[in-house]
């Protein structure tokens, strides 16, 4: 008998919603076939069968909530009986009712988180999508577009998306269509975890400007020469390093009897999906050089948007960056991702008038800075760690020396 079971999918996840089975009660199922299709608030996973057999019992159906480690469901061997336990014993002679999992029309297909959500928004039944242009056919934001500005798309539908339809609830006078989101599955996951964290944690955020013209003359040049896809991100990251050799304790994970300072230096990245936000972790930073870097980034961030992340993907963050200049913000306070004790927010590389050797030019300045724990670090330390990424920032001389 073979469990299939609610996977850890790092240390801060406690449960996931079941999304989809893929076979039926009595069906057969191979080695390594998906048997299930589980989400956190982080990632969607794909469950395989460690055993072939027969799937012979579903304990939660698509849509329940399961704990880490909970037993969704059971795969019997070829030949292999279901073990008797003693109430099984007692209600021998009673019907048993076994649920049957709900499967989606084409097993083949896969969708992408962002599709999803744009999909149940817009009331777009994705089985009408012929070709998904994803990697593998699978299903993207864009398809999902397209279909609906598209001919195929029923006049229901067309009109669904034309008003952002969601499940109305009672309209209230000059508003125009309302709608209502409940807090379930990954959303509550999220929503419990940020509404946890703001009131167990002393939140503090410290900014500072610093000069990126010299950088993004850099990263103009790198691009030309390497044809990578240089951004200030990876330079940031190897700041953030530096910063933390001068302040270790910004690189710490706290708990309620105290904190523990890592060596390693782990770094994870918001990635904008939509309505769902997700952190994967490159691991590591401080022993990687910035080419390196640029490209395990554009890796990560793919997967990401391409729902390819694996649970190891996003485990063992030590420090979050997120970037709020893409959106053309200047500066943010973010909520600390616990047992994290700081988060980083990196805003938009603006052209101001400034200083420069004794005369005013126009110069490129961006706003960094970091939300921290105040029970683990105070002001002055975290002056002296923003201070370090400052002078890295601005200086590559003094960022190549800690490359070294």
């Amino acid at each position: 008998m073979t469990e299939i079971k609610m996977p850890e999918a790092g240390f801060s996840i406690t449960e996931g919603t079941v999304i989809e089975w893929f076979k039926e009660v009595g069906e057969t199922v191979k080695e390594g076939e998906n048997v299930v299709s589980v989400e956190t608030d982080k990632l969607t996973v794909d469950i395989p069968a460690e055993k072939a057999g027969v799937l012979h019992e579903v304990r939660y159906s698509a849509g329940e909530v399961v704990p880490v480690g909970g037993i969704m469901g059971v795969i019997l061997e070829a030949g292999e009986k279901p073990l008797e336990t003693k109430e099984e014993v007692q209600e021998e002679e009673k019907p048993r009712t076994v649920k049957r999992p709900q499967v989606r029309g084409n097993r083949d297909r896969r969708i992408s988180p962002a599709a999803k959500i744009l999909a149940r928004a817009r009331g777009v039944d994705v089985s009408k999508i012929q070709t998904g242009t994803g990697p593998q056919g699978r299903i993207v934001k864009q398809d999902v577009i397209d279909f609906l500005s598209s001919a195929a798309a029923p006049i229901e539908t067309q009109k669904q998306a034309a008003t952002a339809a969601f499940e109305p609830v009672q309209k209230t006078e000059g508003t125009g269509r309302a709608r209502r989101v409940e807090f379930k599955g990954w959303r509550k996951v999220i929503a419990d975890r940020m509404a946890k964290s703001s009131r167990e944690i002393p939140h503090v955020t410290m900014s500072v400007e610093a000069d990126v013209t010299d950088l993004s003359r850099t990263i103009q040049l790198l691009r030309e020469k390497q044809r990578l896809h240089f951004t200030y991100l990876p330079f940031m990251m190897k700041a953030m390093v530096a910063g933390i050799q001068e302040v270790p304790s910004m690189n710490a994970l706290c708990d309620p009897q105290g904190f523990t300072v890592l060596d390693e230096i782990n770094i994870g990245i918001a990635v904008d999906l939509g309505e769902k936000l997700i952190v994967p972790v490159i691991k590591q930073v401080e022993r990687k050089s910035i080419p390196v870097l640029v490209t395990e980034l554009d890796v990560i961030i793919k997967k990401a948007r391409e729902d390819k992340l694996t649970p190891q993907d996003i485990e063992d963050g030590t420090i979050t960056i997120t970037n709020v200049g893409m959106f053309q913000i200047h500066s943010a306070t973010a909520i600390i991702l616990p047992p994290q004790v700081a988060i980083m927010y990196m805003g938009a590389a603006r052209e101001l008038p400034g200083v420069w050797e004794g005369r005013i030019e126009i110069r490129k300045k961006m706003m960094f800075g970091a939300t921290y724990d105040h029970r683990v670090n105070n002001g002055a330390s975290v002056g002296r760690f923003l201070k370090k990424m400052k002078e890295c920032i601005e200086d590559l001389n003094v960022l190549l020396m800690h490359l070294r």
